[in-house]
């Protein structure tokens, strides 16, 4: 690498001597720690020093400087990268936007919200140590260059020379160059490459533990032909869902969503029913009575009995409640098996999936009483005998309202 940056620097234009080298780097972490709507593909390359050949990571950047108000993180992001090696693929994604990260491997889900746990976002009050902010590959992406550009400018453990127009590979581009060291010790060599134009990272090299038996060569290489156009930073939760339905359908493992749906209103949505039709609810619909909604599993032991509970509830009630059953399987025979006959006031739907993975279900049942409004006033997670007198309670206190 001392090589490359060597030769390729050689060209560099003295006009670069007109700001010192700090007001260089402080303009430059500036403009790119502001930078908006950055999408590119990227090579993201590892060369490990017991292997002959690198691990490569082929990933989409997408991201936005972070508002003002969001002390949390430099950037909202979405990161999506893929690995194949050996005949296997892994693949995953890093999402943030205000308040709120995901992250996705190895066929796990994880989730942060700073409304419900700020800790993590926080550790030992250290912003830079929030899962946010270390999420993988986030610093390829501009304004997380930009903050470590900042952070040179007062860490003494870096030396470093701003180009402002020179020539790499038949080029011109800005380059920035440097080392890392501690106790005299070179541990970092690195060089960012930036169109001279736009600022848009071109290419990042890092050497660590330079010229020792440990030394380890990571490169990251952006391809902006090859961007996904329609990638972009979700900002929400319903977005993120949208572009990845299956995994969180599958694979998640939070209740964040569900605890907080008290004072939300329904989610729209669309479900066969057993007798093949098809009920729907949109935005602007409300109900005609409270409406009590179970999100059922036909294959959970406990389901027929929830039904039951249910069922004799809503007997109890001094006012008309409608039950919606929606269950997440598409057996006609094994629901119809456990409802039998459809009662007056019953809706018996099928494939609803989609309802929960909306709501965050990630266990079955859950009970939600909804008023005329289809919002949600209360919920029930999980099975008891107490399901029937939790229905008699929540509802029978919507007629006060």
């Amino acid at each position: 690498m001392k090589t490359f940056i060597t030769l390729a620097l050689a060209c560099c234009i003295a006009s670069g001597a007109q700001a010192s080298q700090t007001d260089q780097l402080h303009d430059l972490a500036a403009e790119l720690s502001a930078m908006t709507d950055f999408n590119s593909a990227a090579t993201y390359e590892v060369l490990l020093p017991t292997s002959e050949f690198p691990v490569v990571y082929n990933i989409n950047l997408a991201s936005t400087a972070a508002s003002p108000s969001d002390s949390l993180a430099a950037a909202d992001y979405l990161i999506e990268w893929s690995l194949e090696k050996d005949g296997n693929k892994s693949e995953g994604f890093s999402a943030y936007f205000p308040g709120n990260h995901y992250r996705y491997r190895d066929q796990r889900l994880q989730e942060y919200h700073a409304d419900w746990d700020a800790t993590p976002f926080l550790p030992g009050n250290d912003v830079s140590r929030g899962v946010q902010n270390q999420a993988q590959f986030c610093d390829l992406l501009p304004q997380y260059i930009g903050l470590t550009f900042q952070s040179m400018l007062s860490d003494t453990t870096y030396k470093y020379t701003v180009h402002p127009d020179t020539i790499i590979s038949r080029r011109h581009v800005m380059a920035v160059d440097g080392v890392r060291s501690f106790q005299g010790i070179e541990a970092l060599e690195f060089l960012y490459i930036l169109d001279k134009d736009n600022l848009r990272p071109i290419r990042s090299e890092f050497v660590s533990n330079p010229g020792q038996i440990g030394e380890q060569l990571i490169s990251a290489s952006y391809d902006y032909n090859s961007s996904k156009k329609d990638f972009t930073v979700a900002k929400s939760e319903e977005e993120l869902i949208a572009r990845y339905p299956t995994i969180f359908e599958k694979f998640r493992e939070s209740t964040f969503r569900l605890e907080n749906m008290p004072g939300r209103r329904l989610p729209s949505f669309s479900a066969p029913t057993t007798t093949g039709e098809r009920y729907t609810i949109t935005k602007a619909d409300q109900f005609a009575v409270p409406t009590v909604i179970a999100i059922l599993d036909a294959e959970v032991g406990s389901t027929q009995q929830t039904i039951q509970l249910l069922r004799d509830a809503i007997d109890s009630l001094p006012m008309q409640a409608d039950l919606i059953m929606a269950f997440i399987n598409n057996k006609v025979d094994a629901i119809e098996a456990l409802t039998s006959q459809i009662r007056p006031g019953e809706h018996i739907l099928m494939s609803a999936r989609g309802l929960a993975r909306d709501c965050g279900v990630s266990v079955t049942p859950v009970i939600l009483i909804c008023d005329r409004s289809a919002t949600v006033k209360d919920l029930h997670i999980g099975f008891n005998n107490d399901i029937g007198d939790f229905v008699i309670q929540s509802t029978a206190l919507l007629t006060k309202e």
